[in-house]
């Protein structure tokens, strides 16, 4: 174990000793002109019986320019003519890996830049089939895809392919190749200069024959601390307008020296860069403040971040609202006129710019890509990664091809400020875009990718154009907002597909619907439903501009909205089959979904482009509509119903358009409880007999019976109990037994009436006509007992109606001398009369009708809730 440790050690000691020492570098068309004899061969053994099934490369480079793509390694067997045993190539976008004649791309997270040092790694694992990228250490891509032939060569050669385009002009650094794929952490300590690893299959140190290369030495750290050296850009007396713009475009700021030593390193860095020129600029700069918004309150001008200021001149400022601007002086800064005054600029830079030029339809970024420089104070030379450039002829700004020398385009001599920096107006002399002569609008820009250029070349977050609200200082963000981009033989009024590989299927529309309130009228038995309806679909004919997240942002106008094509839903069950509208409350919106696919490089700015076959368009609008319901008052007051919104599609038939059931839905949003009913949770039911695509969204209703048993079960209960109850009055007081039964059937009579006309007219009876129904037949029938109870008792007050025997004569006593006797009836034969048969009557009555009020309600109820 401590033989081990110890070996590691002197291992680790090694490789930092070598690291130290220094690492080659060999550098190839660094002119960037590109030949076939500018090429290094590998130097050590090559044995062509190691055949790799696995392998790892690796190398450090940097770009100088691009010549269709760059060959930076590749390894061929010339027995077997095999070109393409190994093979490492790149763009400025993307990657590509040959082995054994087999290869895949892979789009780069981030461009490639020149002047840049970058580590790529590939592995391949023919166990799991595991293809991987690694760039600077970390995971950029992987796959998997059988190769399923073996890796082997007997020549190695660098920065060479096998034409012209496809050499290589940069540096290359650390190519090894191992028979094995290295893990990860492996690849990562490589990248951040921690190990210096050589491959075992191919080893940098092993030597390399040069030819037209050219070789240096650098520290292995030094690749991973490399820092671009400080640039400056000088431009002689000029306005504060143009001064600005120039920095700005360029991507840089007017300088601010916030101590003293900065202030003077300005008079010292113009000194050392233009010794033999003393008549130029050596002091007075623009500098990058001003108080123009509010006398006193200095802010950035490229911000309008407020500055506090240490470094002025004594007694300045001092120029109050006169005096809006500063400038670098050798003893400090002192507040100038802005209009009157011109000064020279300076913009400085920490690393090379880079610009692209956006609009001219090149799909290789090596012919978009730019690198300025400058050879002398006010010149500027716009160098492209590939054949063109961008420099001044005289007054005249100039897009010229070194490969064909020809002059592709002029810039128009009125443009703003005379440069080319931002979105200009050029003249063709060439085919640019298929457009042979004539103006085009190009957009010169050094924004990073994920921006936007303004007109004036400054830049802006992507996501910040077309918000709605202005972020450019020229107010050119909120322009050209157009979102869809048709083909030229786009027609609204044919269906999409789905796709254009599958273009026999029909394309699935799904239906969002949000209720917002609901209204049931019962006795018209209608449903007014306040909604909102969203359609979704996917149009792969379509491609979408610069999508936002937030899809507030993607909201199209009416006049995009009115030329694309639409689905068209009728709402069926309502009275004359209403049917959607595309009006100004109408939204059409697109939704993102999927990253954006590329660019759209016919466009003068950052202009992504989306599929509409990943994106779908969602329109929505809020409907006021009155469907008619079927219901089944049988149960009422204890029924529940539903009732349906019954929608379909009238664009085409389902040959060519389904709804798509699994993203079809229907919500309520509001309160559950209705006026008369409490809803449920809503279903959706997909209607496949007819010939359209149907889908019926059912609404669920559960009858509130709270008003039913307060207004006419518990008020009837209660006069059906009192029409019963006068059965047990005396008997011999008919007047009040009839009248209060009679009062009860009346009023049930009234509220039996009035519940009938809220109610629709049906033909069979509801359960709440039976409860009405059976109070009244019940109070009838106490009153046909009260009449038989009534006569079963003898009229007392007519004494000719009784027998004699049966009449005692009653003397007053007050006059018990009376002649005449009153007859009046005995109180025993009264007795007998009620007890033989009114008491049976009576008692008839009472049992009766409680029994019948008993299994009637027994009866009901059972059949209402069981």
């Amino acid at each position: 174990m401590n033989g081990r440790r110890l070996l590691h050690l002197l291992l680790m000691l090694l490789l930092l000793y070598r690291g130290s020492y220094g690492v080659e570098v060999l550098e190839f068309q660094k002119d960037g002109e590109a030949n076939m004899e500018t090429v290094a061969e590998y130097g050590g053994r090559l044995d062509r019986s190691w055949k790799l099934q696995s392998l790892t490369l690796c190398a450090r480079f940097q770009i100088f320019h691009m010549h269709g793509r760059g060959t930076f390694f590749q390894l061929w067997d010339r027995p077997d003519n095999l070109t393409s045993q190994l093979r490492g190539e790149l763009w400025l976008d993307r990657v590509r890996s040959v082995i054994a004649h087999r290869w895949k791309f892979q789009q780069i997270k981030e461009k490639f830049r020149a002047y840049r040092w970058y580590h790529l790694c590939f592995t391949y694992n023919h166990m799991s089939s595991g293809y991987k990228i690694y760039i600077d250490g970390d995971l950029n891509y992987k796959t998997t895809y059988e190769v399923d032939r073996p890796v082997y060569g007997d020549t190695i050669r660098l920065g060479q392919g096998e034409q012209l385009e496809h050499s290589f002009s940069g540096a290359l650094s650390q190519v090894n190749v191992w028979d094995h794929p290295l893990s990860a952490d492996t690849i990562a300590e490589m990248a951040t200069c921690k190990i210096d690893l050589k491959g075992n299959y191919i080893s940098w140190d092993a030597g390399w024959t040069l030819f037209n290369v050219t070789s240096y030495t650098v520290s292995l750290k030094q690749f991973c601390h490399w820092t671009a050296k400080t640039t400056y850009f000088w431009f002689p007396e000029t306005s504060r307008e143009l001064a600005t713009y120039v920095c700005e475009a360029l991507g840089s700021h007017l300088p601010l020296p916030t101590t003293m030593d900065e202030v003077h390193s300005w008079y010292n860095i113009s000194s050392a860069t233009w010794p033999d020129e003393p008549s130029l600029c050596r002091d007075n700069f623009w500098a990058s403040i001003d108080d123009m918004k509010e006398e006193g309150y200095w802010v950035t001008h490229y911000d309008q971040s407020p500055v506090a200021v240490n470094t002025w001149k004594d007694n300045e400022p001092n120029g109050i609202f006169f005096e809006n601007c500063a400038e670098i002086e050798p003893t400090g800064l002192a507040d100038i006129d802005c209009v009157t005054n011109k000064r020279c600029s300076v913009c400085k830079f920490s690393q090379i710019a880079f610009f692209s030029l956006l609009g001219i339809c090149e799909s290789e970024l090596q012919n978009v890509h730019f690198k300025v420089s400058q050879d002398y104070m006010g010149h500027l030379l716009f160098r492209g990664y590939g054949e063109y450039q961008i420099h001044k002829e005289g007054e005249e700004w100039v897009w010229f091809n070194v490969k064909t020398t020809q002059t592709v385009a002029r810039l128009d001599p009125q443009s703003p400020l005379g440069m080319p920096m931002g979105r200009r107006t050029w003249h063709l002399e060439t085919s640019v875009c298929g457009q042979m002569s004539g103006t085009r609008t190009l957009c010169l820009t050094s924004c990073p990718d994920q921006s936007y250029t303004c007109d004036d070349a400054t830049c802006i977050p992507l996501d910040s154009r077309c918000d709605r609200k202005y972020d450019c200082q020229d107010n050119s963000d909120e322009t050209n907002c157009q979102l869809v981009k048709k083909p030229n033989d786009y027609r609204k009024d044919l269906v999409p597909r789905v796709s254009h590989k599958n273009n026999n299927k029909s394309l699935p529309v799904a239906l969002n619907i949000t209720i917002e309130s609901i209204n049931i009228d019962t006795t018209r038995m209608m449903m007014f439903v306040s909604y909102s309806l969203k359609m979704t679909w996917y149009d792969y004919r379509l491609m979408f501009l610069n999508l936002k997240l937030d899809d507030n942002l993607n909201v199209l106008s009416f006049e995009e909205m009115m030329s694309l094509w639409t689905p068209l839903v009728g709402f069926m069950n309502t009275k004359s089959s209403k049917l959607s509208v595309m009006d100004k409350e109408t939204v059409l919106y697109l939704r993102r979904l999927q990253p954006h696919t590329h660019t759209d490089n016919s466009a003068p700015g950052e202009v992504t482009l989306y599929s509409g076959e990943e994106n779908p368009l969602i329109i929505s609008r809020v409907y006021f509509t009155d469907y008619i319901c079927d219901f089944n008052l049988v149960l009422y007051p204890f029924d529940q119903q539903h009732c349906d919104m019954h929608l379909r599609i009238h664009s085409a038939s389902k040959e060519y358009i389904t709804i798509d059931e699994t993203s079809t839905s229907a919500k309520y949003i509001s309160s559950g409880l209705l006026l008369e009913y409490q809803l449920s949770q809503l279903t959706v039911h997909f209607d496949k007999s007819s010939k359209f695509s149907d889908v019926k969204v059912r609404i669920p209703l559960k009858r509130r019976v709270g008003y039913a048993l307060t207004d006419i079960y518990i008020p009837s209960l209660v006069l059906l109990l009192i029409s019963y109850l006068s059965l047990f009055f005396r008997p011999h007081i008919f007047e009040v037994r009839i009248m209060t039964t009679l009062t009860a059937l009346l009023v049930m009579a009234t509220l039996f009436s009035q519940v009938s006309s809220s109610l629709p007219k049906t033909s069979y009876f509801k359960m709440v006509d039976v409860w009405l129904l059976f109070c009244i037949v019940m109070s009838f029938l106490i009153i046909i007992f009260h009449v038989i109870i009534d006569l079963s008792i003898k009229d007392v007050t007519n004494p000719g109606s009784y027998p004699p025997s049966k009449v005692t004569k009653v003397i007053p006593l007050s006059d018990p001398g009376a002649l005449s006797p009153t007859p009046t009836l005995n109180t025993s034969i009264i007795t007998k009369i009620y007890n033989f048969p009114t008491k049976g009557y009576v008692s008839m009555a009472q049992y009766g009708i409680f029994s019948i009020l008993v299994l009637f309600n027994l009866m009901y109820w059972s059949y209402i809730f069981g």
